[in-house]
């Protein structure tokens, strides 16, 4: 007989498997799901009269459907999305209790739990300090040097990382209408606004992904007018900053090749006399961001 922790690896195993539809997957999944906790043993209970085995599936399983988030394309998380919108229509498990709360699949009970649970920021290796100017251009998305120490590169991971979680949570708020992101969204967009450049991508991430749940939530706060109105102020200012930063960068390294100084002289007198070749640039230099910047209205 299969362990809690085989079948959840097996179920994650296929989600990671494009080849296996999802809809018999999903199906696979939950008649697993209610194999394993029915043959569970009785001790296996977070609270007293919770029913056995419930708490540690479903634990195991959410926690690998994060990692996978964390570390897949967005065809896996296209996957994920899908697989939790079709578990969360069944009525499989209805009779469960956790921690005391009558659960089943419709309910994708520890879900949110998990999700507090790992939400950490950027999973930054210990070998390397956050504090360090150098990590700090990573996480705001520089590339590091060819040459630069293995760890750099993993800081680029983690930044990548900790993206695609805003990425998923943002759209399993948005599309599977769970409800635990709401208060992750109202953190992430309030503190991305005030600290730095991973933080301002975040909160661009919620924003371009849930952004009329975003609306509908502030609309029922008293302080939900400014509150929009200040988003709307700070990620304007932003966009701005980057594209005075991407100019400079810009100028400097063009600055410095000959070659391409040669021929700008080129086509700025046989092209330009009037600034058109300026205006160009001008395009080229607003819309070179690294990640989308939402207009909110």
């Amino acid at each position: 007989m299969s362990t809690t922790l085989e079948v959840v690896e097996s179920i994650l195993a296929a989600l990671s498997d494009s080849t296996i539809p999802i809809e018999s997957l999903t199906s696979t999944a939950i008649a697993l799901s209610l194999q394993c906790i029915a043959n569970a043993n009785d001790t296996d209970t977070t609270h007293r009269r919770d029913t056995a085995g419930v708490d540690s599936f479903f634990w195991a399983l959410w926690d690998g459907v994060y990692k996978l988030a964390e570390e897949g394309d967005e065809g896996v998380q296209e996957r994920l999305v899908t697989f939790l919108k079709d578990a969360k229509a069944s009525e499989a498990g209805e009779q469960w209790v956790v921690r005391d709360v009558k659960v089943g699949w419709n309910t994708l009970p520890l879900l949110g739990d998990v999700a507090k649970d790992i939400w950490n920021g950027p999973n930054i290796p210990p070998t390397v300090s956050d504090t360090s100017q150098i990590v700090q251009d990573i996480l705001a998305g520089d590339a590091p040097k060819p040459s630069s120490a293995p760890d750099l590169f993993a800081v680029v991971k983690a930044r990548q990382g900790c993206l695609n979680l805003q990425r998923f949570a943002a759209r399993l708020w948005h599309e599977v209408h769970v409800d635990f992101p709401r208060v992750l969204a109202l953190d992430i967009v309030h503190l991305g606004l005030e600290v730095g450049a991973l933080e301002v991508e975040a909160a661009a991430t919620w924003m371009t992904i849930a952004a009329d749940d975003m609306l509908r939530l502030v609309n029922n706060d008293p302080e939900g007018t400014s509150r929009w109105a200040g988003w709307k102020a700070a990620f304007t200012s932003w966009k701005t900053r980057k594209c005075k930063e991407r100019r400079s960068s810009f100028l400097l390294s063009f600055l410095r090749s000959p070659r391409w100084l040669a021929l700008s002289l080129i086509l700025f007198f046989v092209f330009d006399t009037s600034g058109r070749w300026m205006r160009q640039m001008e395009i080229v230099w607003l819309c070179d961001i690294s990640f989308p910047i939402p207009v909110l209205g």
